[in-house]
């Protein structure tokens, strides 16, 4: 129930450059240090050759690193699950199995699919915390978990606070992005996508 003596009224407005440059100026003069130490954490993944990583995989893989080292926390949870959720749904074992669930031909994230992938090969153990399965019945792993509550704006179980200035939000993304980094490196060193097709000799 709205309390204001004055009507509540929004408005989107144009912002000049200047502003938008004196924003990010004194943001990374507050917050330099912290940006650095994130930056830090996130790490970084190489590959050879360059060519060999699909770009849109890259474009997550950098849009989620940077977004966290920028405390764009709640950026930086979606876009870790994307990249999952692209390598799950297109990867070549995936085709085929009649137990993916697809939408429109897109294998979602969830657990079925998840062990779906598992069993195709894919290193979804990477995802999967401490006292986690995947078996039939279980809950949703966290990292299945996070990525449902964000992706329909259900932050019931945050502090009720801006993303960034949070340190709980901070957390997770710091624990999605690194699941996700990992499950990609699993993934690249091992999909015959990339690798070739395995000898049978």
């Amino acid at each position: 129930m709205n309390s204001l003596q004055e009507k509540p009224i929004a408005n989107h407005a144009a912002v000049k450059p200047e502003g938008g440059r004196k924003w990010w100026r004194g943001y990374f003069e507050a917050k330099g240090d912290d940006v650095a130490r994130r930056f830090s954490e996130a790490g970084a993944i190489y590959w050879k050759p360059a060519q060999a990583m699909p770009l849109d995989l890259f474009s997550y893989l950098r849009e989620a690193s940077l977004c966290f080292s920028v405390s764009r926390f709640l950026a930086a949870i979606s876009m870790s699950s994307a990249l999952v959720e692209i390598i799950i749904s297109r990867d070549s074992r995936m085709a085929g199995r009649p137990n993916v669930h697809r939408i429109y031909g897109w294998a979602t994230l969830n657990n079925r699919n998840l062990r779906e992938a598992m069993e195709a090969g894919l290193p979804v153990d990477v995802l999967c915390e401490d006292g986690e399965n995947l078996g039939e019945g279980q809950p949703p792993i966290r990292f299945v978990r996070l990525r449902h509550r964000l992706a329909h704006g259900d932050l019931r179980d945050f502090p009720e606070a801006l993303a960034d200035y949070s340190p709980p939000y901070e957390e997770e993304a710091s624990g999605q992005l690194n699941k996700a980094m990992r499950f990609l490196v699993a993934w690249f060193n091992s999909t015959p996508d990339i690798q070739g097709p395995v000898s049978s000799k």
